[in-house]
């Protein structure tokens, strides 16, 4: 991952925007994965919000960093309703979530959705991702 991230780094400096530092990705990378998997102490005591996020099939972590200043993650899901990437950057001037559910080979955006909050981060990527009828968390 540094390899990856070092490489980003370059091209921001080229590109001239700002953009956060290592602990500051990692940092919302934590964040992000607290509120999308939740708590999991052990595989005896996984939350249903941990079992949901098991379902999508989630894969390849990577930081992501866009040009107008917004950072966070992006992995792959394999899901019942969506199968491909999805990206969620943290907007640290709206303190929201925006997500992007895209095609993998194509890039191509799919669905979009601009000021999630943390609360609704979870729900909104399961509705979307694996199902609706399951239960809310």
């Amino acid at each position: 991952m540094k390899k990856t991230i070092r490489v980003m780094e370059y091209q921001m400096k080229k590109i001239g925007t700002k953009y956060p530092n290592n602990d500051v990705l990692r940092d919302m990378y934590c964040t992000i994965m607290m509120y999308i998997k939740g708590e999991v102490k052990n595989i005896f005591a996984m939350t249903e919000r941990a079992r949901q996020f098991y379902t999508w099939g989630a894969r390849q972590f990577k930081y992501v960093v866009s040009d107008d200043g917004c950072y966070g993650i992006q992995f792959n899901v394999s899901g019942l309703r969506h199968r491909g990437r999805v990206r969620i950057y943290y907007n640290p001037s709206t303190d929201y979530f925006d997500v992007e559910l895209l095609r993998s080979i194509k890039n191509e955006l799919v669905w979009g959705c601009e000021d999630v909050d943390f609360v609704q981060l979870h729900n909104i990527l399961h509705k979307h991702i694996e199902r609706e009828d399951d239960m809310v968390v």
